[in-house]
């Protein structure tokens, strides 16, 4: 998992479990293998099995499940079209982990630019509602892969730190570092 040799898993299936995992590294790999592992059908099933484990009639509320859906999204845009509106409403969702929803919508920007509700605006209110550092670092990212620079450089100088994964490992950088990186 740490080396992203996703070809010699047989089952994406088995990844699953590593959404769960304590370990916020591996939540985050298993969702690019299941974004890698899931095409077409296959696709469209296993995101709408992660919305099954995010309610409580599955039973075992999987913390790394909005990862997944971004990932398998991103990697199939004409299969996540249909489940735009749905992933950016998860952030109306305060049992889940809504700073992977907003990594999620930075990772599939182009798909749910358009989303209702408007993922902007969106963001924007849970920045405010939230104010973590840990949410505003992805929330802040999330607004720049949309291309909104203007409300990013509103950012440049906010101190509040979090926990960032960078695409290789996890870091804590400042809401103003990520901001800086769109200017």
């Amino acid at each position: 998992m740490r080396k992203r040799e996703f070809d010699a898993i047989q089952r994406p299936s088995l990844l699953m479990v590593f959404l769960y995992d304590p370990d916020e590294f591996y939540r985050f790999r298993a969702a690019e293998a299941l974004g890698y592992l899931c095409k077409g059908e296959r696709a469209r099933e296993f995101i709408l099995r992660l919305f099954w484990h995010l309610s409580d009639e599955s039973g075992a509320y999987c913390v790394g499940a909005p990862l997944g859906i971004a990932e398998i999204g991103r990697s199939n845009p004409e299969v996540f079209e249909g489940f735009k509106n749905k992933f950016v409403s998860l952030l109306d969702d305060w049992e889940v982990e809504r700073r992977y929803v907003a990594y999620g919508i930075g990772r599939t920007a182009k798909v749910v630019r358009d989303a209702y509700p408007n993922p902007k605006e969106k963001l924007l209110e849970k920045i405010e509602e939230i104010g973590s550092g840990d949410f505003v670092v992805y929330a802040v990212w999330a607004l720049g892969m949309l291309g909104e620079t203007e409300v990013v450089r509103k950012f440049v100088n906010d101190e509040r730190r979090g926990r960032f994964y960078d695409g290789e490992r996890i870091t804590v950088r400042s809401v103003g570092e990520i901001a800086r990186t769109f200017i």
